[in-house]
């Protein structure tokens, strides 16, 4: 032992490196000016012998300081001193190797403070393993951030996974270790080992790896940043202009592991390039535009949205810039690509991200906050800045480095509400006493701005189950700024719909029509995703009926989902599909997206009402539906007939123009497998009102089916040939409605004419019946009289005893009381009669008896003797 260097040696500070128990390390271990010397130290237990070998080619032995590896030289300095070591192990084999404490770190502290305020958006660039030469060295740097860890370690195969060797240099107090390794080359397995200030031990892989041994991600591996030359300027270009809500959209969603399952045969080695050629060729046979594929950085072989590790590319198929080539190749065809990226949680795992550093790093310390119910999965902690600027700077080195045209965030409901799927007691409020994430809403926003501030044309998609409102307006607007939604209450209705027997589904009419209240409240895309339908087979097994029928319910959904307002995209499934209806499927699909690119009215006013229209949402009892979709122009207007019932039926449908109306689509045609019951000829509206419109069309369809017309306007020599002849059949009508009114007029008259009659005959019966009655009541009453006058004439002629002439009456007149009670009662009479008419009674004729002159008493007596 050189007793001069002992004593220059600091032994507490060296125990802190033997015992592996410090942050900085660089302060003892490497080269330090002492005077005149240079005082080199290393630690490095796994050998049994060092050289120092300095930059004038001078060897000199290391002392072995302290047992446990500890290994000192005291060498004379000079300008410009360098220096490398030779190391010998137990068989005395040598290796150079290069010393890493003698690196400045090149981390600075503008990037911790960019880093800790969640504004660094290339931190991939500075944190995870990165290949660079040194002083003309070769090595890498590794970095990582690590804030509640009292030490951090490089620990591989460089160095037999030693934790001792390799101790990282804290550089701020962000949390950031940082250590240049000289002599790693790539390919070479690495690890952190953290220790904390318990003294407890964690393995962690590099989060920022952009490479792992496997798709566990537990051991991270050195990679060269990819070099690739893209052939994609064109397409870039364009894409900044991209109009996403006036542009049609067909997305075919797709796991690229199944798709190796499927479209591979088993002894067929498959990379990223064989892929992209039969990606390609599927997604061009079936018309798509758009490919959304489930996550490709390093995930779970079963729960494939369980993300290990967030900036390695899937190296089963290949390396990175194997993917960016499968990439440039879908551009180069007009195939636009989206990632599904979990940017909500990550697996739980006794390795990865969770638990990092010895406490909850990238996760919510609080479970109650950071952990999913019912799941092994936990919730990014969105309150540090430094976890966001983990997420942000992900999503961004995707769509740079990558070129991907679109990220699809997986369901945001977990996040943005405190209290999802928790019952009370299990969640605590906000600030505000709200269940809102408000974290969790900052970064939403913030992450939305920072992809539009990178291009315009990159699609923000996402899916969320709670109706949080505003999802697809604008940050300025107050909404989350994302493009796109999922339409999960479209897909759920439909689907609980369609498994209803036909004979049932009038009940739940609405469950098919419901979609359209809310329709234009997002903008949404119409999403049969692998969470809804899991492949083409597994959408068939879910409808009732026979074989046939469930093809043709397939078909029938199929096609309201193109129809319907909306982006559009399908779950790929080709697996366990005969030949043959693979076949009839795949030309089914790709004639549907045909006709959704080739109409506007499918497309172009998605996400404003004037898109739509409602012909006939009522039929229930009938299973049917009819509606039109509109674009800018009158012209490019169609029609969509549907018959979800079981039994073929013709409907007279009500059009808004007159013209004629050609089929263009009908899911019943032989060529996709149906029956053939199809409307094969231009149908022309006829003057005959339906649905509350003038004009209407005959259309018949089969059962479970759905036709799509195309308005055909009329050329101005058809309009006026149509116009003469509505204007002649207009005319028709007025002179039927003119002969029916005159018809109707005589009818009237000649009723009028018999009700008179009548009138005069029943007038003429009642004065008969009237006269009648007053005859018999003149004898009745004239006898009545009789009665009462008789005696009293009786007894008068009885008092004279003689007539006039001096006879005597009862001898010479046994007549005389009854002409006396007649000439009584011929006096004049006023009788009311039942009926209600007055009768006027003949007057009695005055006495013909002579009176005399000059008796004026005598007269009036005479006159006013009644009977």
């Amino acid at each position: 032992m050189n007793n001069r260097l002992y004593k220059l040696m600091n032994w507490p500070e060296i125990e802190e490196i033997i015992y592996s128990d410090g942050h900085d390390p660089h302060r003892i271990l490497g080269a330090h000016k002492v005077g005149n010397s240079v005082l080199i130290q290393t630690f490095r237990p796994d050998y049994a012998e060092i050289k120092v070998v300095s930059s004038d080619g001078k060897t000199y032995k290391m002392d072995l300081e302290d047992d446990a590896g500890f290994y000192a030289a005291l060498l004379p300095y000079k300008a410009g001193f360098s220096y490398h070591y030779v190391l010998v192990d137990q068989t005395g084999k040598e290796t150079v190797s290069h010393d890493p404490y003698v690196y400045e770190p090149l981390i600075t502290r503008e990037d911790c403070i960019k880093f800790s305020s969640g504004m660094h958006d290339t931190i991939y660039d500075k944190l995870g393993a990165h290949m660079m030469k040194r002083d003309g060295v070769e090595g890498v740097n590794f970095a990582v951030w690590a804030p509640d860890a009292a030490r951090v370690s490089v620990i591989g195969d460089f160095n037999n996974w030693d934790g001792r060797i390799h101790q990282m240099r804290r550089v701020d107090e962000s949390g950031i270790y940082e250590l240049f390794i000289p002599d790693v080359t790539e390919g070479q397995e690495y690890q952190y080992e953290c220790k904390t200030r318990g003294g407890e031990i964690f393995l962690r892989p590099d989060p920022y790896a952009t490479r792992t041994k496997d798709y566990k991600a537990e051991v991270s591996v050195v990679a060269a940043a990819p070099s690739y030359k893209w052939d994609d300027k064109a397409w870039m270009t364009q894409r900044k202009t991209y109009d996403k809500t006036g542009s049609a959209l067909s997305i075919v969603e797709l796991s690229l592991d199944g798709f190796a399952q499927t479209a591979f045969e088993d002894d067929e080695y498959v990379t990223y390039a064989a892929l992209a050629a039969r990606v390609i060729h599927y997604v061009k046979a079936n018309g798509f535009n758009a490919i959304e594929l489930l996550p490709v950085c390093e995930h779970d072989e079963i729960h494939k949205f369980d993300v290990n590790s967030f900036y390695a590319i899937k190296g089963e198929y290949g390396t990175a810039a194997d993917f960016m080539d499968f990439i440039n190749a879908c551009h180069k065809e007009g195939i636009r690509v989206i990632l599904d990226w979990t940017a909500t949680y990550f697996p739980k795992r006794d390795y990865g991200l969770s638990y990092f550093d010895g406490h909850a790093l990238y996760e919510y310390e609080d479970p109650g906050k950071g952990t999913q119910p019912g799941t092994h999965r936990l919730i990014f902690d969105y309150g540090r800045k430094q976890v966001t600027n983990f997420l942000y700077a992900n999503a961004l080195y995707l769509l740079k480095e990558f070129h991907i045209d679109g990220l699809r965030i997986t369901d945001i409901s977990k996040v943005l509400y405190l209290d999802y799927d928790r019952k009370p007691g299990e969640w605590t409020p906000n600030i505000y006493g709200g269940y809102e994430n408000l974290e969790a809403v900052e970064f939403m926003r913030e992450l939305t701005q920072k992809v539009n501030q990178l291009d315009q044309g990159i699609l923000l998609i996402t899916k969320e189950t709670a109706c949080w409102p505003h999802l697809t307006d604008t940050v300025e607007e107050g909404g989350l700024g994302f493009d796109y939604k999922w339409n999960n209450g479209w897909s759920h209705d439909c689907l609980e719909y369609m498994k209803y027997d036909p004979i049932f589904r009038g009940q739940h009419h609405n469950e098919l029509t419901f979609s359209m209240m809310y329709s234009y409240t997002e903008k949404f895309i119409l999403a049969l995703s692998h969470e809804d339908v899991g492949g083409y087979p597994f959408l068939k097994e879910m409808m009732p009926g026979d074989d046939d029928q469930k093809e043709s319910n397939v078909r029938l959904i199929l096609a309201y989902m193109m129809v319907h307002p909306g982006k559009k995209m399908l779950y790929h499934g080709r697996n366990a599909v005969s030949m043959e209806r693979g076949l009839q499927m795949e030309n089914f699909i790709y004639k549907l997206n045909m006709m959704y690119f080739d109409h506007p009215a499918l497309y172009e006013l998605d996400d404003v009402t004037d898109g739509f229209e409602w012909i006939n949402s009522m039929a229930a009892d009938l299973c049917m539906l009819a509606f039109v979709r509109k674009s800018s122009k009158d012209e490019e207007e169609l029609l969509v007939v549907m018959n979800m019932a079981g039994v073929e039926r013709e409907f007279r449908v009500g059009v808004n123009h007159d013209g004629r109306y050609e089929e263009i689509l009908n899911t019943d045609a032989k060529d996709f497998g149906g029956s053939g019951v199809v409307n094969d000829r231009k149908i022309e509206a006829e003057l005959i009102e339906a649905d509350g419109r003038k004009y209407s069309v005959p259309v018949k369809l089969a059962p479970l089916s759905l036709a799509v017309f195309s308005y055909i306007p009329y050329t101005d020599k058809e309009k006026k040939i149509r116009k003469i002849r509505e204007e002649a059949h207009e005319k028709k009508i007025a002179e039927q409605e003119k002969s029916r009114s005159l018809l109707l007029s005589k009818h009237e008259k000649e009723e009028a004419r018999m009700l008179a009659e009548l009138k005069a005959k029943y007038e003429k019966e009642l004065a008969q019946q009237q006269k009648a009655i007053e005859e018999k009541y003149d004898k009745i009453e004239e006898e009545r009289i009789f009665a009462i006058v008789s005696d009293a004439a009786i007894e008068k002629l009885a008092e004279t005893g003689t007539n006039e002439d001096g006879s005597n009456k009862g001898a010479s007149d046994k007549k005389a009381p009854k002409k006396a009670v007649k000439k009584a009662t011929k006096k004049s009479t006023i009788t009311k009669f039942p009926e209600g008419k007055d009768v006027k009674k003949p007057a009695a004729k005055k006495s013909t008896s002579k009176k005399t002159s000059s008796s004026k008493s005598s007269k009036k007596k005479d006159t006013g003797d009644k009977a």
